[in-house]
């Protein structure tokens, strides 16, 4: 449960991208939508960055660890992408892991980080970070 409150934003992306990650998307027509060559990594950059950028933010913030301790964690949200792939590849039918996949998720992932260093000690992201511990959502 203590996880669960601390880290109520990284689980529910990391949900989130389970869910798009294992989807079955041979239904889905994007015939109607203009999409550029290779779009699907910049969507995985995305992900993996709003992933890690969350999650470096609540240790930091929750755990008052420093920086470089920060640092030591990003293998986490890259062994989950190693895993989405994998899934991708072993469980679903329509699906692929793909390295590139692998390297865009990467790609967000070291992002993140660079910005978890510029934005640390924003107030503002502070308070956004800390706004449902007022409240909590769960009893213990």
């Amino acid at each position: 449960m203590y996880y669960i409150k601390k880290y109520h934003k990284t689980l529910s992306i990391i949900t989130i991208i389970t869910l798009l990650s294992l989807l079955n998307t041979s239904d889905i027509q994007p015939r109607n939508i203009r999409l550029f060559p290779h779009f699907d990594k910049v969507v995985h950059f995305l992900m993996y960055f709003t992933l890690a950028f969350i999650f470096m933010l609540e240790y930091y913030i929750h755990h008052h660890k420093t920086i470089s301790k920060i640092s030591k964690i990003l293998i986490l949200p890259l062994f989950y992408g190693g895993l989405m792939e994998l899934l991708q590849l072993l469980i679903t039918a329509n699906r692929s892991g793909e390295w590139w996949d692998m390297l865009a998720n990467a790609c967000g992932i070291i992002t993140a980080y660079f910005a978890v260093l510029l934005f640390r000690n924003s107030p503002l992201v502070h308070k956004w970070m800390l706004f449902p511990l007022k409240k909590p959502m769960f009893k213990a």
